[in-house]
């Protein structure tokens, strides 16, 4: 975990339960690790496993993002094309420009501008998808072998289930949840973390590879259960406690 990082947007948060038999985990106690707010500054990527994790938050929103215009839920996507972006932009600005990337911060601005004007247009689902694609051409400045490394990878990965148990517990208030923004954070960025596993699986053939990613297929289909309604009711499918546990075996499982 990046406890150094996280250190800084530490909160605590009470996450009432309602567990679900297919889960069948214990619960750690509340406050082993900290539960991180990551729609904030968290400041400058430190390094190329930093970039790759906050550019993955980033693509995580505009994934939420577009489901929710799929869906018809055009009010519920725009946060996630706006601020939080910017900020998690502002981030890897640095490291963009280290590597000479081209900025396309005014991509993402008129990304949002365009769902705010016109969510259904063509031209809006044609913006989505050019700016998708920068993203995806960013990822390609962190060096290759990192990008294929499952151990690397994984724990990058656990870290964004971490980040992803964070929004949920933000989400929550008294036990219920009542922000649907941070639900849809928590969503948007395990449905990152699948793209990634389908990425590796499909670079690494070998028996042995696909057994280490199927395990973790294993427990990132237990965190995703728990955001797995795109409107879901009042009362959240688990605790937060519950949720961070599958972080932490992801990561467990990156040290094998």
């Amino acid at each position: 975990m990046r406890t150094t990082l996280f250190a800084l947007t530490l909160c605590a948060v009470a996450g009432g339960a309602l567990a679900a038999p297919a889960l069948p985990v214990s619960a750690p106690g509340r406050g082993k690790l900290p539960v991180v707010t990551v729609d904030a500054h968290l400041g400058a990527a430190a390094d190329d496993t930093d970039f790759l994790f906050r550019l993955g938050m980033l693509e995580g929103h505009l994934m939420i993002g577009h489901e929710l215009l799929q869906n018809n839920q055009a009010s519920l996507a725009l946060p996630h094309f706006g601020h939080p972006v910017r900020e998690l932009y502002d981030d890897i600005s640095g490291y963009l420009q280290q590597k000479r990337f081209p900025p396309f911060d005014r991509q993402l601005a008129a990304l949002e501008a365009l769902i705010a004007a016109a969510p259904t247009a063509p031209k809006t689902e044609a913006a989505y998808q050019d700016a998708v694609a920068t993203v995806r051409k960013a990822r390609d400045l962190a060096p290759a072998e990192l990008r294929a490394s499952i151990p690397e990878m994984i724990s990058i990965c656990s870290d964004t289930i971490d980040a992803a148990s964070g929004e949920f517990g933000e989400a929550l208030e008294h036990g219920r949840i009542a922000s649907i923004v941070e639900y849809h954070d928590s969503k948007g960025y395990l449905e990152y973390v699948a793209q990634q596993l389908d990425d590796l699986s499909k670079t690494h053939p070998d028996p042995e590879s696909q057994g280490v990613l199927e395990r973790f297929r294993a427990i990132l289909a237990k965190a995703q259960w728990i955001v797995e309604p795109l409107l879901p009711s009042a009362a959240p499918r688990a605790s937060v406690s519950t949720y961070r546990s599958f972080a932490k075996e992801a990561a467990t499982l990156a040290k094998q």
